[in-house]
């Protein structure tokens, strides 16, 4: 059927990568392709569309839904508002806003924001039940057209189209738009829009015409306008260009598919030049009965126009076949292309490949990572809706360099479009993502002086030169000589240094380079010293001398080590005779002076400097003494159990350790130095030599280290000096590694990091504080605590490197015995990392993650990537929650943290990470805060004293009753003195509530007096005095009188407490008045009024309460402030009115309660406001509390001395 074989080339949209666990493909080329199918978690196969954002997802849409990939799983985005069920997308790269449809809904995001368009917003497309979305495309003036159809029917108008276009929706329907249905559109260099349809029979393509968008209508391109071609096929712009030099547009039309006529009918090539279609059929003659043009083709390159073909089914290739076309003189005649190429052969092999059959050839376009290119599509077969290859060969690329068409690959699929790294496509099984490789392997072709070799020994210098020396004696088990010479990777190629260019020998050991950046290499005849410079083109050049003894003899050397005090000694460290594969040595001992090494005689016995096998090592410590350490036996088998011996070197002379230092009488293995001694393994035991003696610690244990672990590290056969930096490494054979810095000693196996248990051939680089490891799995590096593991290539040989290191660039040089030197080229690439989404309690989000939540959702999933979709398991993430972790976690693969039960408080969750080229990501974070439990909020704990007050207040009156009842009427007057002085127990409770001292400030002078009606009053009043000196002052009246009104003090005054430090009034007020109301008092409310008093002026607000007068002493006048707003508690929703007025010096302010102008006298006639105005304004020039003492005279010569019936309350403030 056609549609399986357009299916390929029509996909060339999409883009994917994978989840939990990755495949990798080789390509001929040895390029990568990471596939990902369903058994890694892969949601569908049937991929409609496909993209990546800005922010380096990746997002896919299919028949069954939409999903977003970040490198580890393709997660559901946007479900609450139906998002994973979209069907096909586009992406506005300009504007970051994406475009999602379904037949039921169609939605945008902007990267903040989602809308969501139903039928009630206008979105709607026709056609029939069961219809899908073929395309989300936008054309040059930023309309969204958005097309459908129905498969596997016949009948018309089985889809439809819609237009998106500034926020409004245009539907069409068979009325103007004049196609069955719309499966893609192409825009022409007019602006005009050309649509395809797949006809009103969807599975035979009948009635599959064209319709030109032009002028704001449609029109059809049928036999009306002499056209009969059907089954067009358009390609994204990005892959494939289809408009020529001349701006003419080209498509390919497959025909019909039927059974008699074949599948050539109403096929050919359809060509719109602005005006007028034209359709080229002529070449048809030259074609199978089974063969129909598949892509019409501008290369600009070449500037000629290309037509391919399909052969339903497929054709052996053999250089004259007739699969491309090109447009010559008005006419479609054959292409050389393929006599060209004549015969398609084996990368590696150079094989010709005779038998291999294509179904259809396509070019596509260059990009990134390939040049302009012509592909040949193996045979396909559709299973249902997925393409599977039948040919045992996979596509072949050819390219046109140097006027030549050449093969530069070959895999199974067609590369899509190019993401951040790679290039998306789809495989038989999957989808995968294509890689190139700048990874060699390099042989004895390109100077590789050994392929099969013992233990090679690495080495990398401050220039980041990589020096590899094939001799080794360090273990006499593994020891060997290769008479070879000596190999240098400069970042670029590799070099030979051989006895030809002037090395003392050709049998080399480990590379040594001193602080004075001198290279030292020790060999079988002597020192050879090497000078690194740099030539105009900054290429190092390798200027060798060799240094001599100063007996002017050979001395076969192995080791090199400076001194701190910059003196060089060099010596030989396994002397032996002869043996199968390994050269006699005997001892030597020298030190540099002046041009020449000078001969040290050996400081051991007689007896022991005549064994044949002898092991030394040549050591520092922290006093600059020189510690030269002996193993000597006459059996080979022994060597590795006899007892070590030590003497010291002080540049003079050799002493024995004293005795006091209780040296071990075993054989000592030296693993490292440390600020605080020298440690050693034994067999089952560890000891640091602390500067004065050695102490074991094989059985200590204390808050930072149990060194029992150690007895069971690895010695005998094991290389144990292992030290980078402050830092000693230990290996537990097959269990694990040690990790200690002279304090704190850790343990990893693979629960925290560790890749594998199974560590072989360790390389330290001193310079870089680095220590690599081969293993199974591939290199690992470390540093410090941290692991970073170079997984290897399976296509290389199994097993991993036998021995690796990392050059000065980044890259990893690792040794393939029995196959070559790998060069695994490293990107400095960094990928941006994200948090993709937050689990809340079962809630997942994955935009906008909420900033402030309830206690009740308080565990979270936090899940992040580092956007590397190549090698996604290789990143390591270490994770911060700030306000509970003390610190950061341990390096971790996980993408994911989890938190439980998290108690309440703020919340910063950080991330970091390094992916698999060991280049450190961005740090992220998501700030938060968790909400108190409702027992714990302010308001909360104001319920509960008032709760314990009224407790009180219950309880006493309970206690009141009970002793009623068991009292005689003859003690009621006793009773009545209980009540008072309880009564006067409240009162001063409720005046305890009152300030204790008045503010002291500067520049005002405050007065205050309160007389209650009754035992407990109403009237309160409060200071509070801020950092900046701000005094604000309260005075309030409570409604009613007695133990309610005191109630409401004690409420008010809680308030007031809680929110005492925020100098914002209206805000006080309003959720004073709203949290008062909230509890239900009844008729109980608060009249209260507020000065904030700050150098030359007050900010004042009344709720309730008399105005507030000022006496203006420069124009010796009062000023009456009133502002009238509702008592707290009246009713909810108030919004209090604030004023804000200048004062001066010498002006007086007075805060009152009503008491005051409602004072009756025995006439029941009201004091009144004026008259206390009055009363104010005669005394206004006085002392504060002079003020006060005139306002209480007037308030006893009004009433006759007589007791108030309501509270009165004076503030008096002056300003001096």
């Amino acid at each position: 059927m056609i549609d399986s074989k357009i299916f390929i080339l029509s996909f060339l949209v999409f883009l994917s990568s994978a989840v939990f666990s990755q495949q990798k493909l080789k390509t001929e080329a040895n390029a990568d392709i990471v596939e990902y199918t369903n058994r890694e978690g892969l949601p569908t196969t049937n991929i409609t569309n496909g993209i990546q954002t800005k922010d380096g997802f990746i997002w896919i849409s299919s028949v069954e839904g939409t999903y977003r990939f970040n490198g580890y799983e393709f997660e559901e985005v946007g479900a609450d508002i139906g998002l994973p069920t979209m069907q096909n997308m586009y992406y506005d790269s300009t504007k970051n806003v994406m475009y999602f449809a379904s037949p039921a809904k169609f939605i945008t995001f902007d990267g903040k924001e989602f809308k969501v368009y139903t039928e009630k917003e206008g979105y709607k497309i026709n056609g029939l039940e069961g219809q899908f979305i073929t395309f989300v495309k936008a054309d040059s003036k930023d309309r969204i057209w958005i097309g459908s159809t129905t498969p596997f029917v016949d009948k018309k108008n089985n889809g439809g189209l819609t237009k998106f276009e500034n926020g409004k929706f245009t539907v069409y329907d068979s009325k103007n738009f004049p196609l069955d249905n719309a499966t893609n559109f192409i825009e022409t260099p007019y602006g005009d829009l050309i649509f395809s349809s797949a006809g009103r029979n969807t599975q035979t393509r009948e009635g599959s015409y064209v319709a030109l968008f032009k002028n704001g209508a449609f029109k059809r391109i049928d036999e009306s306008v002499g056209i009969n071609l059907q089954n067009a096929a358009l390609y994204p712009i990005g892959n494939v260009t289809a408009i020529d030099k001349d701006g003419n547009t080209w498509l390919p039309c497959a025909g019909v598919v039927r059974a008699i006529e074949g599948s050539d009918l109403y096929s050919g090539v359809l060509m719109y030049d602005g005006n007028k279609f034209y359709q080229f059929t002529e070449f048809k003659n030259q074609l199978k009965s089974d063969q129909f043009p598949i892509q019409v083709y501008y290369s600009s390159k070449m500037n000629k126009l290309f037509m391919t073909t399909l052969t339903r089914d497929g054709e052996l290739f053999n250089g004259n076949n007739n699969s491309v076309f090109e447009f010559e003189n008005g006419k479609w005649k054959v292409s050389n292309i393929l006599k060209e190429i004549n015969a398609i052969r084996d990368l590696k092999t150079e094989r010709v490949i005779k038998d291999f059959k294509y179904s259809s050839l396509f070019f596509l376009k260059s990009s990134k990572y390939f040049p302009e290119r012509l592909v040949f599509q193996v045979t396909s077969q559709n299973q249902g809706s997925t393409l599977t290859q039948s040919s045992k060969y996979p596509n072949q690329l050819f390219s046109f360099i140097d006027n030549k068409w050449k093969k530069f690959d070959s895999f199974e699929s067609a590369p899509g479009i190019v993401l951040n790294d790679g290039v998306a496509m789809k495989t038989s099984k999957g989808i995968g993502i294509y890689y190139p490789n700048y990874s060699r392997m390099l042989t004895s072709k390109d100077g590789l002086l050994v392929t099969q070799s013992g233990i090679v020994t690495p080495y990398t210098d401050y220039s980041g030169l990589v020096w590899l020396s094939y001799s080794y004696t360090d273990l006499p088990a593994y020891a060997l000589t290769a008479n070879v010479g000596i190999n240098v990777w400069d970042g670029k190629k590799l070099r030979t240094i051989t006895e030809k260019e002037g090395l003392a020998s050709n049998i080399t050991y480990e590379t040594f380079q001193d602080t004075k950046k001198r290279i030292w290499i020790p060999t079988s005849k002597g020192i050879t010293m090497i000078r690194e410079i740099s030539n105009s083109d900054g290429e190092q050049i390798l200027k060798l001398k060799n240094i001599s003894d100063s007996d002017n003899k050979p001395y076969n050397t192995s080791n090199v080590l400076e001194t701190r005090n910059g003196d060089i000694y060099v010596w030989n460290n396994y002397v032996r005779p002869i043996q199968e594969n390994l050269i006699e040595a005997d001892y030597y001992f020298g030190k540099l002076v002046g041009e020449n090494f000078v001969k040290i005689k050996s400081p051991f016995n007689d007896d022991d400097n005549s064994k044949k096998f002898q092991l030394f090592d040549l050591k520092e410590d922290n006093e600059g003494r020189l510690w030269f350490l002996g193993l000597f036996s006459d059996n080979i088998k022994d060597i590795t159990s006899v007892q070590s011996k030590i003497m010291l070197y002080d540049g003079k002379s050799w002493t024995k350790p004293p005795k006091s230092w209780n040296v071990p009488s075993e054989q000592l293995n030296y693993v490292g130095n440390l600020k605080n001694g020298m440690y050693f393994l034994t067999v089952g035991g560890f000891y640091v030599f602390d500067g004065k003696k050695f102490v074991n610690l094989s059985d200590s244990v204390n808050a930072t280290a149990d060194f029992r672990i150690l007895k069971g590290a690895s010695v005998a056969g094991t290389k144990t000096e292992l030290q980078a930096g402050e830092n000693l490494y230990i290996r537990l054979r097959g269990r694990g590694l040690v990790i200690f810095d002279g304090t704190n000693l850790n343990f990893y196996t693979k629960k925290n990091g560790l890749t594998s248990t199974n560590l072989s051939n360790p390389f330290t680089d001193q310079i870089r504080d680095a220590i690599y490891f081969s293993s199974p799995s591939g290199a690992i590096k470390i540093n410090g605590n941290k692991f970073q593991t170079f997984y290897h290539d399976e296509s290389v040989a199994s097993g991993g490197p036998y021995v690796s290191a990392m050059d000065g660039f980044g890259n990893m040089v690792e040794f393939y015995n029995g196959v070559g030197l790998y060069i695994n080229k490293s990107e400095e690439k960094s990928y941006p990392l994200l948090i993709s989404s937050v689990s809340i309690s079962g809630q997942s989000n994955h935009y906008n993650f909420p900033k402030e939540l309830p206690y009740s959702q308080n565990s979270f999933i936090f899940n992040y990537a580092a956007l590397n979709f190549k090698d996604p398991k290789q990143t390591t993430y270490e994770h911060f929650l700030e306000g509970f972790d003390k610190g950061w976690s341990k390096a971790s693969n996980l993408p994911f943290a989890e938190y439980q039960n998290l108690p309440f408080g703020k919340y910063t969750f950080k991330v970091r990470g390094v992916t698999s080229n060991g280049v450190k990501t961005n740090e992220v974070s998501y700030s938060f805060k968790i909400n108190p439990p409702i027992w714990r909020t302010w308001w909360a704990y104001l319920l509960y004293i008032i709760a314990f007050g009224l407790a009180l207040v219950g309880i006493r009156k309970f206690e009141l009753e009970r002793r009623k009842e068991n009292e005689n009427k003859k003690f009621l007057q006793i009773e009545n003195d209980r009540k008072t002085k309880e009564l006067d127990e409240a009162r001063q409770l409720q005046l305890s509530m009152l300030p204790k001292s008045l503010p002291s400030i500067p520049h005002l002078d405050i007065a205050v007096f309160m007389k209650t009606a009754t035992e407990v009053g109403g009237d309160y009043y409060d200071f509070h005095v801020h950092m900046d000196g701000t005094l604000t002052v309260i005075l309030g009246d409570a409604t009613g009188h007695g133990m309610m009104s005191g109630m409401m003090v004690s409420i008010m005054k809680s308030l007031f407490m809680s929110d005492r430090t925020n100098k914002e009034l209206k805000p006080f007020f309003e959720n004073a008045n709203e949290a008062i109301k909230d509890m239900q008092l009844g008729r109980l409310m608060m009249a209260l009024t507020c000065v904030q008093i700050s150098s030359n002026k007050i900010i004042t607000t009344n709720a309730g309460m008399p105005p507030l007068f000022i006496y203006r002493k420069n124009s010796q006048t009062i000023e009456e402030v009133v502002i009238n707003n509702m008592p707290l508690g009246s009713m909810k929703g108030i919004v209090y009115d604030i004023k804000e007025i200048k004062i001066e010096r010498g002006d007086t302010l007075l805060l009152m309660s009503d008491g005051f102008a409602e004072l009756r006298n025995e006439n029941h006639e009201v004091f009144g406001y004026k008259r206390a105005r009055n009363s104010f304004e005669e005394s206004a020039t006085k002392d504060p509390e002079e003020i006060i003492t005139h306002l209480r005279a007037e308030s006893r010569s009004w009433t006759n001395d007589k007791e108030p019936d309501d509270d009165v309350t004076f503030v008096v403030i002056k300003v001096k």
